[in-house]
């Protein structure tokens, strides 16, 4: 695998866009008796030459230096006559400047500011886009979460119900002035001009439109430019490049090195440390931390290394060649996982430690 410049990983497949535009694909293994047996090697993509973007979600896509959109079905073991299993062009449809896709959804963007979509039919694998009608200056497109939202070059969006032929359409007026709305965190998210940031959810009327839920700001949070999800857990990377995280911690998933679950309360993502014990590096499940000035080390992985044994009897007490040390304070736990401060860790056994706080290294050597 070389020259690869994207990646794009779907429902069923995950592909991969080379720098002389050919592409390849990881097909799902097939499922044995005892499970699924090992991932097939990657494979060219036949037929698809001098691609510039690609996309994958329940379908695949790929737009081609001559602005043609180019779609099949991810997974390649559908018996179906009517399934899409090749790359096969849109038609109709040229100049494509920009693609969303999320599950079924595609929803593409041209040149001239005309939107294209995908239309959900009664068979699953069929692939089937149309233009949208009287939408004009289209300058963005986003498909998420079962909506399709469109800005203009006036600054108004607009979202409708997607996999259809603008369903429910209407023009989003719940909260302004908006200077960025996407389609995240499970809803809508709206950075105001002030760059605080606002959350909201819809739910149907009988109308075939939507009543919007209150706004909500989520304090703590200000100029994010995107976000992520993960379970019970949400992130965003704000205009400066830092990255914060809130929601529950349980596994220390939110990477705050707090200790404990801080709800809703938005904290940076502390950078990890990495441990050099004599010229190895220390592999954890819950990597060392900086916190409050000092380095604090996962102590089983550390002392291992070292040549210790970790016993718990109350204590925390590491064992070598009869030499017993026992830790009783200064320990904290992140994600299950014990972290004791370096120096005393390092004053305990005899060895040397050496932080840099420019590679956020901190190496530890032992004395010979």
């Amino acid at each position: 695998m070389t020259d690869v410049v994207s990646i794009a990983s779907g429902i069923h497949n995950t592909l991969a866009l080379r720098k002389d535009g050919s592409v390849l694909q990881w097909n799902p293994p097939e499922i044995t008796d005892v499970g699924y047996t090992e991932l097939p090697a990657a494979t060219k993509v036949q037929g698809l030459s001098e691609v510039r973007w690609i996309g994958s979600s329940t379908y695949q896509a790929a737009i081609r230096t001559n602005g043609t959109l180019w779609t099949w079905s991810a997974n390649p073991q559908i018996e179906n006559a009517k399934t899409v299993k090749k790359p096969t062009p849109v038609k109709d449809l040229y100049h494509v400047k920009s693609v969303s896709m999320s599950d079924r959804s595609i929803l593409t963007l041209t040149e001239s500011g005309s939107v294209w979509g995908t239309i959900d039919g009664n068979n699953y694998n069929e692939i089937t886009m149309k233009k949208m009608p009287g939408l004009t200056d289209i300058v963005s497109v986003q498909t998420k979460n079962g909506f399709n939202l469109v800005a203009n070059k006036k600054g108004e969006y607009w979202v409708w119900e997607a996999g259809t032929l603008l369903q429910g359409l209407q023009k989003i007026t719940v909260i302004k002035p908006i200077s960025k709305l996407t389609l995240d965190l499970g809803g809508f998210v709206a950075v105001k001009k002030d760059g605080t940031v606002w959350t909201w959810s819809t739910q149907s009327s009988t109308d075939s439109k939507w009543i919007f839920t209150k706004p909500k700001q989520i304090k703590g949070l200000s100029n994010p430019v995107s976000f992520a999800t993960g379970e019970n857990s949400k992130y965003a990377v704000l205009k400066d490049g830092t990255a914060v995280a809130w929601g529950t911690n349980m596994f220390g998933q939110l990477g705050i090195s707090a200790l404990d679950s801080r709800p809703f309360t938005v904290s940076p993502i502390l950078k990890p440390v990495t441990v050099i014990v004599d010229g190895k590096k220390i592999d954890s499940a819950q990597s060392a931390i900086f916190l409050d000035g000092s380095v604090r080390v996962p102590i089983r992985e550390v002392a291992e290394n070292l040549g210790y044994t970790l016993s718990w009897d109350g204590d925390m007490t590491l064992s070598k060649e009869g030499k017993k040390i026992i830790f009783k304070e200064g320990a904290i736990k992140v994600s299950y996982t014990s972290l004791v401060p370096a120096a005393d860790l390092a004053k305990a056994t005899g060895v040397t430690a050496e932080w840099n706080s420019k590679l956020y290294q901190l190496t530890i050597q032992t004395k010979r």
